[in-house]
């Protein structure tokens, strides 16, 4: 159960299958979410909530500041400390401090500064964790929550806005922004509103509603691209999950002993020289720890190479044809040699098997499973996911032919420093 599901409908139904029931909460909700506040830059930003703060804590009302980050959170505390607002700080990394600040953030004159993730779904009880002022906390209007960004998903803004007005409880919350957050740099908003419709400099909000306007359409866009890239991540990781559980399936039957390998049985006179030598149940107890090592083996080899296959697979766009088709057809085709490795390997391991009293020597075999597995196929960067649309994209053939002249260069600086980043973290792992 969430109360933000409903923004997630759709990718929740079509990634797994689930639809969204909206329960009525228990009680109506009677919280007051004040509009955004737009401020030039990032300092007017933060005089602007050290004053807010600092007024609703005179008054004796309890305040919850939602930030971005770690950094963010240390850096607000300590300008409200200097202001004389005495504050706590939520960040995750006190987690012993943790439940008893969440239990009295809503204590009169209660400041707490929390990113994101501290104390997500834990209600926050007016008047304390005892509720001893709560009926003075209700006078005051509730818990004040303020936020100092928007987030790429509209759900984690509301998910901070839901720390007030809980089970019918006052509150109120509010957004207070700045052009030069994280968030709106990254994605060019000043591009999108224009030079001519941002004022100089300044410390009062800006007036202006096509500013706020743009900043919620930005954010329904990069949520759209957001799904975008999870849908694509999914489209090509479901053939490879599903191959994960045949291999899966594979290795717990060999486990459990309800499949017996038959490899070795082949071999004749080998295998039955080794029969006679310490028993059947021995060499296939051997077998059976060869062909798990090979299966691991070829399974870490199998990831590398659709890994590989994956970093250039888009370029065939290029040619008119469509990458997900030949990646899942190559997909198939390297999982089929991946079988027939497994095969190979433990009728190569055969030979090398030899004799000592009464068992089997393990020494010259080679056991060991590999170091390290890959995990991740594709990429999830939107920024280079949109450099290789922007050249190779649906759209125009022409510019199709003519951007992979211009963008050949590019992708193969692209390769190359994604190969020296593998190589690097490939090594710490080991």
């Amino acid at each position: 159960m969430t109360g933000t599901a409903v923004d997630a409908a759709e990718e929740l139904h079509e990634f797994y299958g689930l639809r969204v029931v909206v329960v009525p909460t228990h009680r109506p909700v009677v919280r007051i979410d004040r509009p955004d506040a737009v401020f030039t830059h990032r300092e007017a930003k933060e005089n602007a909530v050290v004053d807010e703060v600092r007024r609703a804590q005179a008054s004796g009302r309890p305040v919850l500041v939602g930030t971005l980050s770690i950094e963010e959170s240390e850096r607000l505390a300590a300008r409200l400390r200097q202001a004389g607002v005495p504050c706590e700080v939520l960040n995750a990394k006190n987690d012993e401090k943790e439940a008893r600040i969440v239990a009295g953030a809503g204590a009169l004159r209660a400041v707490t500064i929390s990113t994101n993730m501290a104390g997500r779904g834990t209600d926050i009880r007016l008047g304390g964790a005892d509720e001893t002022d709560r009926d003075a906390v209700v006078a005051l209007g509730g818990l004040l929550v303020i936020g100092t960004n928007r987030h790429e998903s509209r759900r984690v803004d509301r998910q901070l806005r839901g720390r007030a007005g809980r089970q019918g409880d006052p509150g109120e919350s509010r957004l207070l922004l700045s052009l030069e957050d994280d968030l709106l740099v990254r994605y060019g908003l000043r591009r999108l509103i224009g030079a001519r419709r941002l004022p100089p400099p300044q410390d009062a909000p800006v007036a202006d509603p096509l500013v706020s306007g743009e900043i919620a359409r930005a954010q329904r866009i990069i949520e759209g691209q957001g799904l975008e890239i999870r849908r694509t991540l999914w489209r090509y990781a479901w053939p490879i999950e599903e191959q994960r559980r045949e291999v899966h399936a594979w290795r717990q039957a060999l486990l459990r002993g309800a499949e017996v390998p038959a490899v070795w049985p082949e071999a004749g006179e080998r295998y039955r020289a080794l029969v006679a030598a310490v028993g059947e149940e021995v060499v296939r107890g051997l077998e059976t720890k060869v062909t798990l090592v090979q299966i691991d083996r070829a399974w870490s080899d199998h990831l590398a190479r659709l890994a590989e296959l994956r970093e250039g697979i888009h370029l065939v766009r290029l040619g008119g044809g469509d990458p997900l088709s030949r990646f899942k057809v190559e997909a198939a085709e390297s999982f089929a040699r991946m079988q027939d490795e497994v095969e190979t390997g433990v009728a190569d391991v055969l030979p090398r098997v030899e004799v000592i009293g009464d068992g089997l020597d393990l020494s010259s075999l080679q056991l060991e499973g590999p170091a390290a597995t890959w995990t991740y196929l594709i990429n999830d960067d939107p920024f280079r996911d949109q450099l290789g649309m922007m050249f190779t994209g649906p759209g125009n053939a022409t510019f199709a032919i003519g951007a992979a002249v211009v963008a050949t260069p590019l992708f193969l600086l692209l390769g190359v420093v994604d190969r020296l980043r593998k190589r690097t973290r490939s090594g710490e792992a080991r």
